[in-house]
């Protein structure tokens, strides 16, 4: 291979060249200072700086439209305390400080006992409940605002765990897989053993099975075994305590059968297996008939075989079908008369018309 120059010389010997760098010529002159001039023009200061203006954003607009705009703002908000001042007057002078606080403390009264009101008519029986419906990224809330957290804190203290096993089991217990297992639960049991809704069912269990994994895999191994050993009997306690505390009048329903069929289901979901039978004995929540999870005392509730007994209770006192006695003595059997039937019975009353008795009489 032929080496590379290694001087001017060299280089201009093997280009064949006079000298370098070589001349051009241009055969267009005038074209070729036209384009000089031009470049010329657009390299100037002034065509720069005018080029930049017009296509550049500026750090400064943002600056100048937030001015303006507070300006804009700053305008309105005069404009609105000005009228708000004025409405102030004109009620300072149609009405009186006193009567607004009166009105005032109407509203709030009328909103309190309205609360109430609707608290008082929620239905407290399985027949006066309806499941809301399923929703995907929220929990369906229990009946009657009953709080989960709550309801496993009655559970867990009924099994009078020591200090340290309370505190452990609480957080597990009341962690946001396990809350959602309680509410999951409930209603799948509601909708399976009272008002059947297979789709719902289907929704909810499958929720239920994400739930279960995410509780699970949230447990440290240390405390796996111990854990899963509780969890199921105690879910089982905690749905048959919200069926108790949501529908106390329908507590006939919730029995010994009620208590085994709940429980072998939770077992056989989260286990794999049936638990013993009558393991429901060792459960300290017998008293939920008569006592709520808050330490309150239920009104009882009145059966229907129990209304029919004091109404024959009651018949009985004012009527005795002894036929014999009573037409010896036909005064003594009469019933006495309610106060409204004696007011009625006080008032005059108008003679009836001639017409009327000639037709009693024919």
């Amino acid at each position: 291979m032929q080496e590379p120059p290694k001087n001017i010389e060299e280089f201009l010997k093997l280009q064949n060249l006079d000298h370098w760098p070589k001349e051009i010529h241009f055969g267009d002159n005038d074209k070729l200072l036209c384009t000089l001039k031009k470049i010329k023009e657009d390299s100037s200061f002034t065509s720069i700086y005018t080029h930049l203006w017009g296509n550049v954003p500026r750090v400064y607009d943002a600056a100048i439209a937030m001015e303006s705009r507070l300006a804009e703002c700053s305008i309105l908000l005069k404009n609105h305390v000005s009228e708000i001042f004025e409405w102030n007057r004109i009620t300072s002078r149609t009405s009186s400080h006193g009567k607004l606080e009166q009105y005032k403390a109407f509203l709030r009264n009328y909103c309190k006992e309205k609360k109430l009101s609707d608290d008082m008519e929620t239905k407290k029986d399985i027949e006066g409940c309806n499941f809301p419906g399923f929703r995907t990224n929220e929990l369906t809330q229990l009946p009657r605002h009953l709080n989960a957290e709550r309801i496993y804190l009655f559970i867990l203290k009924s099994h009078n765990f020591d200090r340290k096993s309370f505190k452990i089991w609480k957080t597990h217990f009341l962690s946001e897989a396990s809350v959602a297992l309680l509410h999951d639960s409930f209603w799948w049991w509601f909708l399976h053993k009272f008002k059947p809704d297979r789709e719902s069912q289907d929704s909810l269990f499958d929720r239920i099975s994400e739930s279960y994994a995410s509780l699970f895999m949230s447990i440290p191994l240390s405390q796996k075994d111990a854990f899963f050993q509780v969890y199921p009997d105690c879910l089982a306690q905690a749905i048959y305590a919200t069926f108790q505390e949501a529908f106390p009048e329908s507590s006939d329903f919730f029995n010994d059968e009620f208590k085994e069929d709940l429980g072998n289901n939770i077992f056989l979901w989260l286990s794999g297996l049936k638990p013993k039978k009558d393991f429901w004995t060792h459960w300290k929540l017998n008293e939920l008939s008569t006592t709520t999870i808050h330490g309150s005392k239920k009104t009882p509730s009145e059966s229907i075989k129990d209304r029919i007994a004091r109404s024959q209770e009651r018949i009985s006192t004012y009527i005795d079908f002894n036929m014999t006695k009573i037409l010896k003595n036909p005064e003594g059997y009469t019933m006495p008369a309610s106060k409204e039937e004696s007011r009625l019975s006080g008032l005059p009353t108008k003679a009836p018309s001639k017409g009327y008795q000639e037709t009693l009489r024919s």
